[in-house]
């Protein structure tokens, strides 16, 4: 449950952060109409989308097979969600690359705070273990 709180809201956050970047060339387009509803369901679709990818690091693979299909998931998931949430042109090349580095850095960003909560949850864990054997 904790995952997917995290996940809906991280995605929440990173679906504005994306409608602003968006709009800042016609701001009346976004902020001022019901377009701000639909996007904020997208969000959690895409949020759900997440946490269900989450649950591969709970398998037994290696790290790098699990980073590489954790961001295939992702990346699509934001390449679906983003065309019905209007997030690029389809027939334009560049609209397509910018979505793309935005989800590559929103999705680095986000793999960085696992990263480091989990090394933040192992220095815990080897701090009690060293304080037991003393």
């Amino acid at each position: 449950m904790k995952n997917l709180i995290q996940s809906l809201l991280i995605s929440l956050c990173s679906s504005y952060f994306i409608i602003m970047l968006i709009s800042i060339k016609s701001p009346n387009d976004y902020w001022m109409s019901e377009t701000i509803v639909h996007q904020f369901f997208y969000a959690v679709i895409l949020g759900i989308v997440i946490a269900i990818a989450n649950q591969l690091y709970k398998l037994d693979w290696s790290m790098f097979a699990v980073l590489i299909i954790h961001y295939a998931i992702t990346v699509t998931a934001v390449f679906i969600i983003g065309y019905y949430g209007g997030w690029f042109e389809v027939d334009n090349g560049k609209s397509i690359f910018i979505l793309y580095a935005r989800a590559s850095i929103i999705y680095l960003l986000v793999w960085l705070y696992y990263y480091t909560d989990e090394k933040r949850a192992i220095r815990k864990m080897n701090s009690q273990l060293q304080h037991r054997g003393e």
